[in-house]
């Protein structure tokens, strides 16, 4: 859901970060004069979207509650889902606001931020030129002299320090994958007319009975370095789909469900 590549046919894909429309490097020359206003819908922009990327690091926070996947079983990456059966974010109320009692990925913490790798082993800061709250004579300016402006330099920190994250994601992943822990699966619901279970969507997810076919040193391992406690808490996120199910008839109903 991030940069993707040339297709087979060779025609250009979208290479830029999922949810940013216009990526720019962040120079001062360029965009010196811009900066940042205060939202008061600082989550429209995800109204419809209804999977945000995750970062291992994240899994104890997210799966209290979300259900957490895998994108495929190609290059597998970590997904929050936010919306079940309809294109709607189930967390963002009618005001543009996140669920306040809901952990709110760092992903979108970041926006309008983000760090790409630069071809030195270095990172750009990049900034979604589109976004709403960017502007000229802007509350907060993005610089200060030469600079950025304190608060704008604690926003890149912190995605900084979620960029350092990314690797060691791919890494868990990938664990997983090369284990062939990681298989299609399929939720499902019982309508409340008692009928037959209807699919909610199709994910990649761990099958934890494999768990069981590893040996002992394979699973001590796992759990030294902390992938055994993902596993688990990926496995525990699963029963958020139910409770996505009742967002959703909330949803329906126009109820707020806080």
């Amino acid at each position: 859901m991030t940069d993707q590549n040339i297709g087979s046919s060779g025609q250009q894909r979208d290479t830029r970060p999922f949810l940013y429309q216009q990526p720019e490097p962040l120079t001062l020359e360029v965009h010196g004069r811009l900066g940042i206003n205060p939202s008061d819908r600082p989550f429209e922009f995800v109204r419809n979207v209804t999977a945000i990327p995750i970062a291992a690091v994240e899994l104890a926070s997210v799966q209290r509650h979300y259900p957490v996947v895998f994108s495929d079983l190609q290059k597998p990456t970590l997904l929050a889902i936010v919306g079940v059966l309809d294109n709607v974010n189930l967390f963002v109320d009618e005001q543009g606001r996140w669920d306040r009692a809901a952990y709110l990925p760092a992903y979108l913490r970041c926006y309008p931020f983000v760090l790409a790798p630069r071809p030195d082993d270095q990172f750009a800061v990049v900034i979604d030129r589109a976004a709403g709250t960017i502007s000229e004579n802007a509350e907060q300016p993005l610089f200060e002299g030469k600079h950025l402006a304190d608060p704008i330099k604690k926003h890149v920190d912190f995605c900084a320090q979620f960029s350092s994250y990314r690797q060691a994601t791919s890494e868990f992943c990938d664990r997983l994958l090369e284990l062939g822990l990681l298989s299609g699966q399929q939720a499902e619901f019982t309508p409340d007319d008692g009928g037959d279970d209807q699919p909610i969507g199709s994910y990649v997810a761990v099958d934890l009975s494999k768990l069981g076919d590893l040996n002992a040193e394979t699973l001590r391992q796992l759990h030294m370095d902390g992938t055994l406690s993902g596993i688990y808490a990926h496995g525990f996120s699963m029963d958020n789909w139910t409770r996505l199910l009742e967002r959703r008839k909330w949803w329906q109903s126009g109820t707020d469900p806080r």
